[in-house]
């Protein structure tokens, strides 16, 4: 029989509980009274700890409010590929907008925390150790379900599934913006541009048709 892992020790559980708080209370601050107006010290109050330990575990609000859209992000990961994993047919269109929609109606939900996330990841300087993970992360999930389109022959042989990743991929970010952003369009209508564009965008990456032979 393989050998149980170890048990979790005191020193770990703690500190895994002590960053469960402080993300908590980052989150429900962020939400309810901006990105800006929370401070650090009344998160740290928030979640029973010391600002010196609030500063253990993030270096300034900006990774906190990283470390908070992390732990979202990789549960809407994990719901979209259950899902997808229910309906193993769907097309690449339809693939991504489960994705992609999966963040889309949690921005709505959360229009204090959306508009902050906004701003740090769109319009603010990348920072590679903070913020690349996750990025990188997300990039792979849409590199998966192109890479699973071409497998099934839904796209060409040929495509660079990294290019075309990065391409859909910036539809996404467009019509994001342009609805929480610029506020040019309502969610609904970002969301119907956003499949349009997509599906545009995937139909010029089709298999060419075999030529008719003519006698």
């Amino acid at each position: 029989m393989p050998a149980a892992a170890p048990a979790e020790g005191l020193r770990e559980r703690n500190k895994r509980e002590k960053r469960a708080r402080i993300e908590r209370a980052a989150r429900e601050l962020f939400e309810r009274e901006g990105f800006e107006a929370a401070t650090a010290r009344a998160i740290a109050a928030r979640a029973g700890v010391g600002l010196g330990t609030l500063f253990l575990y993030a270096r300034d609000k900006r990774e906190l409010l990283f470390l908070v859209f992390a732990d979202e992000a990789r549960r809407l990961f994990a719901e979209a590929e259950r899902a997808l994993a229910a309906h193993p047919g769907a097309g690449l269109v339809d693939a991504l907008m489960e994705l992609f929609g999966r963040f889309l109606a949690f921005y709505a939900e959360r229009p204090e925390l959306a508009a902050a996330l906004l701003r740090e990841f769109f319009f603010r300087p990348y920072e590679p150790e903070r913020l690349g993970a996750l990025s990188r992360e997300y990039g792979e999930r849409v590199a998966a379900l192109v890479e699973r389109a071409r497998a099934r022959g839904e796209l060409r042989a040929d495509l660079a599934v990294p290019l075309a990743a990065n391409a859909l991929f910036a539809h996404y970010a467009f019509w994001t913006q342009t609805w929480l952003g610029a506020r040019l369009v309502s969610r609904e209508e970002a969301e119907t541009r956003l499949r349009e564009a997509l599906a545009l965008q995937v139909d010029g990456m089709r298999p060419a048709a075999a030529p008719r032979r003519t006698r």
